[in-house]
């Protein structure tokens, strides 16, 4: 089963100006809005009630193909039927019919009334991610060490369970990652000189407590591997006391701004962890 087969549409939404990033596609958190939205469809069109953020305990989202202002996007939804990964809920983002990211719910809330789907059919949304071999000592995560300050919640960035929207767990995580790189050699400097940026490829989000409107929240965030293409990143979604609302993991690329495919990470990356492990599998742009 592919998004234009059997699983039925789940969402209709489009690409913005607004809602474009620094390298002009599509920003990650209305991917993770569009998800979400099509989860609550689903979990709504199973019970008659909308759990909210309540739906998942984890999703698991992959990035394909980037999407540029005006793109009409379609979300489908299927149940996998067996295998590992059995019972989940999996989502194909498309663009006239080119697939542009997937994700993974579990438990898979509401997921008895979607056709099945099988492993073999949606094994593009499965994890990948980096093998143990590439990843950093501990005392190595620890010194890229990084710590962002993202501000009080707003009430308008709660669902209507109290929950904080996805798309604010992806945008302040985000806030964290760029100072991050940043201080690592993802400098507006480097990019420019080198014409390397980086980019998200997977990404893995666990929600794991919510927070009244007025709290500060924080983000701390450390590398945690590195290999010749692609590295790791780890960050929890803090309040000021130190509860967790959220723990996100992404895979990243080094991609050449002109080619728009994956080149060598960078030696400031390289030099902490010795790179040498296996690299995550990363789509070009034209790669359906």
């Amino acid at each position: 089963m592919t998004a234009d087969d059997a699983a039925p549409p789940t969402l209709h939404t489009r690409v913005e100006s607004w809602e474009c990033d620094f390298n002009g596609h599509w920003n990650a958190r209305y991917y993770g809005r569009s998800f979400q939205m099509a989860c609550e469809n689903v979990a709504a069109a199973a019970s008659g009630q909308n759990p909210g953020l309540a739906a998942i305990a984890v999703r698991h989202i992959r990035f394909h193909r980037e999407l540029h202002v005006g793109a009409a996007v379609e979300l489908r939804s299927a149940r996998i039927a067996d295998g590992e990964h059995a019972g989940a809920v999996v989502h194909w983002l498309s663009s006239e019919g080119r697939l542009s990211a997937t994700a993974l719910d579990f438990p898979g809330l509401g997921g008895e009334r979607l056709p099945a789907a099988s492993s073999e059919s949606a094994a593009v949304a499965f994890p990948r991610g980096l093998p143990a071999s590439a990843r950093l000592s501990e005392d190595a995560s620890a010194a890229t060490a990084y710590q962002a300050e993202t501000g009080p919640v707003r009430p308008m960035e709660l669902d209507h369970g109290g929950a904080l929207l996805f798309e604010d767990v992806i945008r302040r995580v985000a806030l964290s990652s760029h100072g991050q790189l940043a201080r690592l050699g993802f400098t507006g400097a480097f990019v420019k000189d080198s014409g390397v940026n980086r980019m998200v490829v997977e990404t893995r989000v666990t929600p794991q407590g919510r927070c009244a409107p007025g709290k500060p929240l924080r983000v701390r965030s450390r590398l945690t591997a590195v290999a010749e293409k692609s590295f790791a990143t780890r960050h929890r979604l803090e309040t000021a006391e130190g509860e967790t609302i959220a723990l996100v993991e992404h895979t990243l690329v080094a991609v050449d701004l002109k080619s728009r495919r994956a080149v060598e990470v960078p030696a400031f990356l390289r030099d902490l962890g010795g790179a040498g492990g296996e690299d995550a599998r990363t789509p070009s742009n034209e790669e359906s």
